[in-house]
């Protein structure tokens, strides 16, 4: 991944963490962090595996705007698309604004709407009737992603302000993306930084911090762990480090977000594992403190399987990297794929097409009704499954 990493110092930075946690991006010369806290549970959160009903259990409304032909298949596959940076020069973890935008206009138009990753780990697939949910995950908080300009307008010359601006003229385009934040890491990756730490006084920093993550919470966005500072977790001196390298950096983010936020999602730096995958959601560090992630992300793999899906793995979530040409692609490939997840549009029920009946999780229905349909006729399964794109860093 296009981020650098701040192995050296790292002693003398932990000695004084204490004192400069708050600044989530260390001292002024930018040296290196760990991270993580314990999770408590907000009410978004506090579901079973199943997760809460739409309110009344009634059906999503209709939203006005563009959808498949397909039958509804609720253990058909969701891709959880993974943005890195924006910039012209376009490669496997660079995206150029107007491809960004483009992506937004064409899954729109294909008929996939936006949901959270905490909201596919619950079963909560509140999309309207003939959607496809589409999980946006942006890791590093690069400058690019998220910007304000000195006059403290949201840039939209960046991903967030192209977010807000489709939004805005397409109102069936709800909820947001997931944020994979470093919070200390270096410029531009330091928590989604405009200058270099030392270039800004600490108390505008802060206060550009806040405003950011307060806007994630309250615009309907979710922020997840990158460890403090991109450290791989596979190079880590032992388990102690890697549980630090986990723990501190949820400290330093939690320090932006309300008290009960619970984060829930974790990306692999690199999509490296420690030696103990285990760490990788459930840890203890600092006299004690625990961290737990309910969802891991992957780096690549290609789309998802459903939350209802037997072969469902909340530890080891697949994405798919948008890299040039691959997104379309995909929506070329699945535009009449029985692979596809295809909302009902109804929150309290599951529906599958009857050849899938073997791979429903009744475990995970959560209170919600399975239901049956006849199979697609032959020529529609028989459509080959899109290929995963190729494995990425």
């Amino acid at each position: 991944m296009p981020t650098e990493l701040r192995l050296g110092r790292l002693a003398a930075v932990v000695a004084v963490l204490g004192l400069a946690l708050a600044a989530c991006g260390g001292s002024d010369d930018e040296g290196a962090g760990e991270e993580k806290a314990a999770a408590p549970a907000d009410s978004a959160a506090a579901d079973s595996a199943g997760g809460a009903q739409a309110e009344g259990g009634g059906a999503v409304p209709d939203d006005g705007g563009p959808k498949t032909d397909l039958p509804p298949n609720e253990l058909g596959r969701i891709p959880v698309l993974e943005y890195h940076r924006i910039g012209d020069n376009e490669g496997e973890f660079v995206r150029s604004l107007a491809n960004f935008r483009r992506d937004l206009q064409s899954l729109y138009d294909a008929g996939y709407r936006p949901i959270l990753m905490r909201d596919v780990l619950r079963g909560n697939i509140n999309v309207p009737a003939g959607t496809t949910p589409v999980v946006f995950t942006f890791d590093d908080a690069t400058q690019g992603q998220f910007y304000y300009r000195p006059d403290g307008s949201l840039d939209p010359n960046t991903m967030m302000g192209s977010w807000v601006a489709f939004k805005e003229r397409n109102p069936g385009w709800r909820n947001g993306g997931v944020w994979c934040i470093l919070p200390a890491a270096q410029h531009p990756s330091n928590f989604f930084g405009e200058t270099k730490d030392r270039d800004t006084p600490r108390e505008q920093r802060e206060a550009n911090i806040r405003k950011k993550m307060e806007f994630l919470v309250q615009n309907g966005h979710e922020v997840c762990n990158h460890t403090w500072y991109h450290a791989r977790l596979d190079r880590a001196r032992d388990d102690a480090q890697v549980q630090e390298y986990i723990g501190v950096g949820e400290d330093s983010i939690k320090t932006y977000l309300p008290p009960d936020y619970d984060i829930v999602t974790f990306a692999l730096p690199l999509g490296q594992w420690p030696d103990n995958r285990q760490l990788a959601w459930r840890g203890t560090y600092r006299d004690g403190k625990t961290y737990e992630y309910e969802v891991v992300l992957e780096v690549s793999g290609g789309p998802n399987v459903s939350p209802f899906d037997t072969a469902w793995n909340g530890h080891s979530v697949d994405r798919f990297i948008v890299a040039p040409g691959a997104l379309e692609g995909l929506l070329r490939r699945w535009q009449a794929s029985p692979e596809r997840f295809v909302s009902d549009g109804d929150p309290s029920t599951v529906t599958y097409p009857a050849s899938r009946a073997g791979r429903l999780d009744r475990s995970r229905l959560g209170g919600r009704t399975p239901r049956e349909l006849p199979d697609a006729p032959a020529a529609q399964r028989d459509t080959p499954a899109p290929a995963a794109p190729p494995g990425g860093r």
